[in-house]
């Protein structure tokens, strides 16, 4: 969004566009030009993958399946995904076509990590909230309200774009500043020194709290979601939080912002493989649906799949 920012997928681009009269420095420009040629390649690839199944998710959590407190949040979750994934292979295609990139570059990246900063607040809040149901199953039952879930999803979505869109004007439309620098900056801090840690902290207790108990707590296969969601969100998108806040401090790597956006879009490209393989895990049927899959995915519990069941005989009963 400020000069480095907007430079993050073309800083060779760039170089090679001014040119130079000195053959090394165009072999290491050709070199560099070709690696990043290569990782946007991937990118587009997976986003266009990512965007297939997120796009999925969105249509059977949102109209085929009766939705619970959790699934509000991996509906809004795969929203959040397939909004970034898209935004990546529209800018992906602009570098890889060699559009004019000016304003409405920054408008995408903007939205790339308005999308991006959406996803990881929601999966702290569903790792908290999870952690809290478990801990607490009594008190989340009778005190927790009904649409708790979708109040929270929202404030959320209005949380991350109020203050990318500060980051869009202060960064993009006024004249950098050191305003602009000091925001970019608070909003990595926010991601990666404090969403990321209750992530982890809740996640973490949540595990010790279901294999280290002496009672035998009927966790359902969300469980082995959200330990999978998060663990891979912290291997591949954690990074990019990382890269944007040493990139905005000053501190430079070969590659370093593509390579966040890369992994990124790769974690979100597996969301949706993660609930489908989950979902039909052990199961020996030869005919098994998307439908069937995901709703089996996101049983909170073993009353669910006994309510589910049951659901299932009387249908086929009638």
């Amino acid at each position: 969004m400020n000069t480095s920012a907007v430079s993050i997928f073309l800083p060779t681009a760039t170089t090679q566009t001014l040119g130079t009269n000195q053959s090394e420095t165009v072999g290491k420009a050709e070199a560099s030009y070709a690696v990043l040629k290569f990782m946007e390649s991937f990118c587009l690839i997976s986003a266009a993958c990512g965007m297939v199944g997120n796009g999925m998710v969105i249509w059977y959590l949102g109209f085929r399946l009766r939705r619970n407190h959790f699934t509000t949040y991996i509906l809004n979750l795969a929203a959040a995904d397939f909004g970034y994934l898209l935004c990546i292979a529209i800018e992906t295609v602009q570098y890889l076509m060699q559009f004019n990139v000016g304003v409405q570059f920054g408008l995408f990246l903007f939205l790339d990590l308005f999308m991006y900063g959406t996803g990881l607040y929601l999966l702290t809040t569903i790792s908290i909230e999870r952690c809290l149901s478990v801990l607490c199953p009594i008190w989340c039952r009778s005190h927790r309200p009904k649409h708790l879930s979708a109040i929270i999803s929202g404030l959320l979505w209005c949380l991350s774009f109020l203050l990318n869109m500060l980051g869009y004007v202060l960064c993009t439309i006024r004249p950098p500043a050191r305003s602009c620098h000091l925001l970019l900056i608070t909003i990595g801090a926010l991601d990666f020194l404090f969403c990321t840690p209750l992530m982890l902290f809740f996640s973490l207790t949540l595990f010790l709290r279901v294999k280290c108990s002496s009672q035998k707590l009927r966790t359902g296969r969300l469980f082995i979601v959200i330990m999978l969601t998060v663990l891979f969100f912290l291997i591949f998108a954690v990074p990019l939080s990382v890269l944007i806040l040493f990139d905005f401090l000053g501190y430079k790597f070969l590659y370093s912002p593509e390579i966040g956006f890369v992994l990124s879009c790769v974690n979100s490209t597996l969301n949706p493989v993660i609930y489908f393989l989950v979902g039909s895990y052990r199961d020996r049927r030869i005919k098994f649906t998307l439908r069937l899959a995901f709703q089996r995915a996101f049983e909170d519990s073993a009353d669910d799949k006994d309510e589910r069941e049951t659901r299932e005989t009387v249908t086929m009963s009638s």
